[in-house]
């Protein structure tokens, strides 16, 4: 190499010795959960805009004005009535099913279907409340149909769960990039039009194939005897969730504001119901390979403040893992305590855990968290590393949500909370135990021995 080539290669390696960018570490989150942990996102709204362009979709249009559906629409007004009369409705919840390890998914489905034999009726599940993602393509092709899809991925799965399904849905199962009529299939499988003859109903009833379901959107309400569920559709971004603005429109926003403000008003005549509020993207999440979506979070909170009402507990999935935290708040003066429980353990894999601790140890709970604007009003109570369930039981009184692991061999809940709708405070929680707990994936990190 000539000597004046090689004095410029070595001048310029000088001047990157000064000018090196930052190393990309500094520029995305840890692969551990520091203390306190960050459960959100640091994206700015602009940032998470322009990493998912593409993904979000404008917010389809409700077929009926209002997006309210009755649960005696669902499973009928002569099992509504018996649920009155034994004093509470109990669901199933779970998200992120669709393909994967077939044997998972179905077991999935398998152990819920046993709920259904409970020995005392009130609490068999009266129906299953699927938080998103019901359908994947085949190892992620991009694009593929997803008509055909629903016929694998759910109606075979859940081919001996009699319990009828209601659904709001995933990014995988609105994502443009991946299907630009992946929404479209969507709703034809959960937001179908009525029969609109005898003859049709007939041959409905007489079908023993699950039929569709008539929910009045991709949003809605489903009010049951003794809880109000506002469903809201995060849209089809793979990292966060969208709930208003930009592509999705504020049609979905507006809708979150009537509907309570109009459950306000409701409750300050007397008439308090539980409030559950549910969507596919987490506000919070610490593993299942994605984070808190904190832009959703702060337009939720915006909501809950404009309206003066905060829910008994938020529900979502996307993160393949079981998380339970609770949030320490204050919607119109009233303190609360808040279950945010990420439940996208149906079935989809492989779990991908909780993140681990600095010295690679499991994480050991409570963990306190940080929101991006330095507030600390939220902890990571419990996490489960495993497939499972949710079963929800609300009454007058209480809210109660159950973790119910599919391969701990025992119909008993791994974790549990209970929440007094009167005082709005938790009163009952299972305490933290060690990892990997039973039922867990066996690729866990393990806990040091002795604790």
């Amino acid at each position: 190499m000539p000597a004046n080539k090689l004095n410029d290669n070595l001048r310029h390696a000088d001047r990157m010795k000064t000018h090196q960018p930052p190393r990309v570490p500094t520029q995305s989150q840890p692969p551990f959960l520091q203390v306190p942990a960050n459960f959100g996102s640091a994206r700015t709204r602009a940032q998470l805009d322009q990493s998912q362009a593409g993904q979000i979709i404008p917010i389809p249009a409700p077929k009926r004005s209002p997006s309210v559906l009755g649960l005696a629409e669902v499973v009928g007004t002569q099992y509504v009535e018996e649920i009155n009369q034994s004093g509470q409705v109990v669901f199933h919840c779970a998200g992120d099913t669709g393909f994967g390890a077939p044997w998972d998914v179905e077991l999935v489905a398998q152990v819920m279907a046993m709920d259904l034999h409970r020995p005392n009726p009130a609490d068999r599940p009266a129906f299953f409340f699927h938080l998103g993602d019901v359908i994947y393509n085949h190892q992620y092709n991009m694009p593929e149909s997803k008509r055909n899809m629903y016929q694998p991925q759910f109606y075979v799965p859940y081919e001996h769960y009699s319990a009828k399904i209601v659904a709001i849905p995933g990014n995988h199962d609105s994502n443009p990039q991946e299907d630009p009529k992946s929404i479209d299939a969507f709703e034809a499988n959960f937001c179908a039009d009525p029969p609109n003859s005898d003859a049709e109903l007939a041959k409905l009833l007489n079908s023993a194939n699950r039929p569709p379901i008539y929910q009045p959107g991709v949003y809605y309400r489903l009010d049951t005897p003794f809880a109000q569920i506002i469903a809201l559709f995060s849209n089809g971004g793979e990292h966060e969730g969208v709930i208003r603005g930009g592509v999705a429109g504020d049609t979905q926003w507006n809708f979150l504001i009537e509907q309570l403000t109009e459950i306000k008003a409701t409750r300050d005549t007397g008439k308090r119901l539980g409030l559950i509020v549910a969507m596919h993207h987490p506000p919070y999440s610490g593993g299942g390979g994605h984070s808190g979506s904190s832009t959703m979070l702060a337009d939720l909170d915006a909501a809950f403040n404009e309206a003066k009402i905060g829910p008994d507990a938020v529900l979502s999935g996307h993160a393949h893992v079981y998380q339970r935290f609770t949030r320490t708040t204050q919607v119109a003066g009233n303190p609360m305590e808040v279950p945010y429980v990420v439940a996208g353990i149906g079935g989809h894999g492989p779990i991908q855990p909780v993140k681990p601790s600095f010295d690679r140890q499991p994480v050991r709970t409570p963990l306190k968290g940080r929101s991006p604007n330095g507030v600390e009003d939220q902890s990571l109570r419990q996490y489960f590393n495993g497939f499972g369930h949710l079963i929800v039981t609300v009454t007058n009184r209480v809210l109660t949500i159950d973790l119910i692991g599919t391969k701990t061999q025992t119909h008993l809940a791994v974790d549990s909370v209970t929440v007094d709708l009167g005082t709005n405070r938790i009163t009952h929680e299972t305490p933290p135990f060690t990892h990997p707990a039973n039922g867990e994936e066996q690729h866990a990190v393990h806990a040091p021995k002795g604790r």
